[in-house]
């Protein structure tokens, strides 16, 4: 899986301004590729084929920056355009532009407290 597009995923899950214990994200690319992220409230994540990442997020800029794990681990970031009054609730949707121009629209499809 692409890991830029693992970055926009956690950062449409963090823009809201509350995160219940887990929020999980499809996020589809503009080649048309969807793929569901779980996002943890203690700053990690679970993705497809076992994939995980740390993240942090600039509330104020609306970035968030990822690092995925493995034997060469690797760190890329997206920005969002989070709509005013957005509070991260199922059904919302957030599109995003990573570092190298690509973009995609991501979607809360579920929350667990």
């Amino acid at each position: 899986m692409n890991r830029l597009f693992v970055v926009a995923s956690i950062a449409a899950l963090i823009a809201g301004p509350a995160l219940a214990s887990s929020t999980s994200v499809e996020f589809t690319g503009e080649d048309g590729v969807s793929q569901v992220w779980k996002f943890k409230d203690d700053g990690s994540a679970e993705g497809p084929e076992g994939a995980t990442a740390t993240y942090t997020w600039d509330e104020e800029a609306k970035k968030l920056c990822a690092t995925f794990a493995g034997d060469e681990p690797n760190t890329v970031c997206a920005t969002f355009e989070v709509a005013e009054g957005s509070g991260g609730a199922v059904g919302e949707t957030a599109p995003y532009t990573l570092d190298d121009g690509r973009k995609g629209v991501s979607k809360i499809i579920g929350k667990e407290e």
